[in-house]
Order: structure tokens, then sequence, then C-alpha cells
């Protein structure tokens, strides 16, 4: 049986290799996200490439890219354990930055290694927290958190600016307009 496509014509048999080729691509394209359950990823043998330069094991490379490996100083993020604890941090009266997550949430764990170097940079503007939504499903809707990661700069409940997503330089951008 031949496929013919103008004046071509090729067995089916060269083309159908070419097509379960490309659609392993764009299952390894669409794990990055973690849209492809773990199940297929693992029977596909799915490679996931890691986005930061902090898995790159060649020192040379990692010194010519922006250097993300090296941190101001220890993380300064608090993951919170109960609705006391954030309620106790908003009567402080300090500025809060707030990174609602999920255990599930393959973008949210890729941002927090740059969400803890943020952390140690801005330690003396705010207070910087994580919110699993799976487990203060109350907080996630008070504040109206629909996608994660979303990030939230708040001063005494009150909300003074909202990010929602996983790109580094956005986020930088966010945190230094709010907390300048």
């Amino acid at each position: 049986m031949l496929c013919c496509i103008g004046g071509v014509c090729v067995p089916y048999t060269a083309v159908v290799p070419l097509v379960l080729l490309a659609f392993r691509w764009c299952l390894a394209k669409l794990a990055l996200y973690g849209l492809v359950p773990e199940s297929i990823v693992k029977m596909m043998n799915l490679q996931e490439i890691q986005s930061s330069c902090c898995s790159n094991t060649n020192k040379e490379e990692v010194t010519t890219k922006k250097s993300c490996c090296t941190t101001t100083g220890p993380s300064a993020v608090v993951e919170l354990k109960s609705e006391e604890e954030f309620n106790n941090l908003l009567e402080k009266g300090g500025k809060i930055v707030v990174k609602f997550t999920a255990s599930w949430c393959k973008p949210c764990k890729n941002i927090q290694p740059f969400y803890d170097q943020l952390s140690a940079q801005y330690k003396d503007s705010a207070s910087f927290l994580t919110v699993d939504v799976d487990d203060f499903d109350a907080l996630s809707s008070k504040y109206k958190v629909a996608m994660m990661p979303t990030f939230l700069v708040v001063h005494k409940d009150q909300v003074l600016g909202t990010y929602r997503g996983s790109a580094e330089p956005q986020l930088e951008t966010f945190l230094k307009e709010q907390l300048a």
C-alpha cells in the first residue's frame, strides 16, 4: 500500500515511524508542562528537561549563563502550616508575598528555586510564603486563585498585586515593582 502526495508515492511503512516520532516529540514537550500523566511519561520513556541551570553539571557552561545558581543567601520562604499563622503575619502589617501552589503542579516546582532566590534577595522588604491550594482551599477561594502558580503581594489583608504564571523575568519584574 502506498501513500501518494502529489507526484511522490511512499510506502506507508515509511510514513508511520515519522508520525510516531512526531507524536513522541509532542508528548515530550507537553510533559515539560505537566500535561501528560506520569504513567504515560514512564511508558513512553520521555526525558524531562530541567529548566534550571542548577541541574547542569558542566560548570563552565553554567558560568557563561545568567547565574541562577548563586543566591544572595538562604531561602526566606516559609511553607504555611495553618491559617492562624497567615493571620498572624497579616496582623504584623508588613508586606507578604504569597505563592499559591500544589504538590502536583510542575510549573510550580520549576519556579520554586527562583522564588527561593528572590525571597533571599527581598527578605528585608517582605515575608515570603508558599500556600498549598489543596490544603488551604479557603485561602485560595478568598484570594480567587484560579491557576497555579499565582503570586500575590498582600498588605494588611489587601491585595496590592497579582502575578499568574511561572516566567522568571516577569515574576522578578513584578516583585521589583511591588516591593520597591
